[in-house]
């Protein structure tokens, strides 16, 4: 395979590509192997555990989308994020003892980001079918924290399957632009603030932990850096039916090829 030709940006080199991809596997094997050592108690030390298996394995999908795998096999793998997510989830409401604990810390980049990106990847690798499961993680239950943000219940809405109203945006910066999108008379105003979206994405979440990975460090490596991408734009355009998205191309952070294995579907 020709990785210079091949990767879907050009930030991530192979030697960097190659050595994440035997460091991710080795990490989660040994976070299944035993309680992470920073936890006060067994407990949390499993939690923690748990959590970077699935923060681990979802940057390893993204990972292997930057460095030019087929999407094909992308499709599959997305099924293991979820269930890692299932598991810290599980660990996280045994350990507060609060059943309706929500999976993901959706009030920070740190939880809103990845949480989107799942929902946004499902569509995209045509995997609807794990929709229900991920909405299971936020709602809990008794359905104690349904409604809590505008752009996650517009999202899950496309499902398709019954969802609850909500006016709040709880990341405005830069997400207030995609939920402009989402709430759009039209297609042709939907793309402007898709392109408005698209232009300060980056600049506005540099409170995310990804922020700068691909900055070299002293050896020349650029260590966490997994792609950058704007999954939640793409599936935004597929949900929205916007037929020509030419217009979201010249971003680097919008995988189109994405939004157009998902149309041939």
């Amino acid at each position: 395979m020709n990785f210079q030709a091949n990767r879907r940006q050009k930030f991530l080199s192979e030697e960097n590509y190659r050595l994440a991809l035997d460091e991710i596997p080795l990490a989660i094997e040994q976070f299944k192997s035993g309680s992470a050592g920073s936890g006060v108690s067994a407990a949390e030390g499993w939690l923690i555990s748990y959590r970077m298996i699935a923060f681990d394995l979802f940057n390893l999908l993204v990972l292997k989308y930057t460095g030019g795998e087929p999407i094909e096999a992308l499709h599959g793998d997305i099924e293991g994020v979820v269930e890692a997510y299932e598991a810290a989830t599980q660990q996280l409401r045994k350990y507060r003892g609060d059943p309706n604990a929500i999976g993901f810390p959706i009030d920070s980049f740190d939880g809103y980001c990845p949480c989107l990106g799942l929902i946004s990847l499902c569509y995209l690798l045509r995997r609807r079918d794990l929709l229900p499961r991920i909405a299971a993680l936020l709602d809990g239950p008794d359905n104690a924290n349904v409604g809590a943000d505008f752009l996650i219940e517009e999202f899950l809405a496309y499902a398709p399957m019954d969802r609850y109203e909500s006016d709040t945006l709880l990341v405005t910066k830069p997400f207030e632009s995609l939920a402009d999108a989402m709430d759009s008379a039209d297609n042709g105003h939907a793309l402007l603030h898709l392109q408005r979206f698209l232009k300060r994405w980056y600049k506005e979440l540099a409170g995310a932990p990804w922020h700068d990975a691909h900055k070299p460090d002293a050896r020349g490596l650029t260590g966490g850096f997994y792609g950058y991408w704007s999954f939640e734009a793409a599936a935004a355009v597929l949900l929205l039916g916007i037929e020509d998205d030419s217009s979201l191309h010249p971003f680097l952070y919008y995988p189109r090829d994405l939004v157009a294995w998902a149309k041939a579907q």
